[in-house]
């Protein structure tokens, strides 16, 4: 597979991840869950969160990101990620100059790291929701372009049920 690839970005995008031309052509449109997948592809997407959404997301957003997972169940999805645009140490842990363990930097100080993993794992054993935290927006785009690739291939092998 040589040609690039050619992804949909969701309309809701505000800043949109950015692809290599010789890799990736990337248009905008209605997904019906999800922020970036294949054109046509309507059994995968990929859903981009920056750390305070996604801890937003699992806080007071949790009764509506589980109805999004619902929409992605319901459409036969083959797999559900989350990619994160922090490390999970932003997200859990802030380990100061001497060592020290403290509460995480970010603006939901309720969040603490004992719930941010249990909402995690919960992604993960019930509803198959795959968390993954890719460091920065940049590395994030380039995780998310090699799983859609990835995806793309698997299509090609005629084994897009997997």
């Amino acid at each position: 597979m040589n040609e690039p690839l050619h992804i949909t970005i969701d309309t809701r995008e505000q800043r949109p991840w950015a692809f290599p031309p010789n890799l990736a052509r990337a248009t905008v449109g209605t997904l019906r869950t999800g922020d970036y997948a294949l054109a046509g592809d309507t059994r995968f997407a990929i859903e981009r969160k920056s750390l305070d959404d996604f801890l937003g997301t699992i806080g007071s957003g949790w009764e509506r990101f589980l109805r999004e997972i619902g929409r992605m169940e319901g459409a036969g999805f083959v797999a559900r990620v989350v990619v994160v645009e922090a490390d999970y140490e932003s997200c859990c842990f802030h380990l100061t100059e001497d060592g020290e363990l403290e509460p995480p930097r970010h603006n939901h100080p309720k969040l603490d790291p004992a719930f941010v993993n249990r909402r995690i794992a919960e992604l993960l054993v019930r509803w198959n929701v795959s968390v993954v935290f890719a460091g920065n927006s940049q590395y994030a785009g380039a995780l998310a372009l090699s799983i859609l690739r990835r995806r793309a291939e698997q299509i090609e092998e005629g084994d897009e049920a997997r």
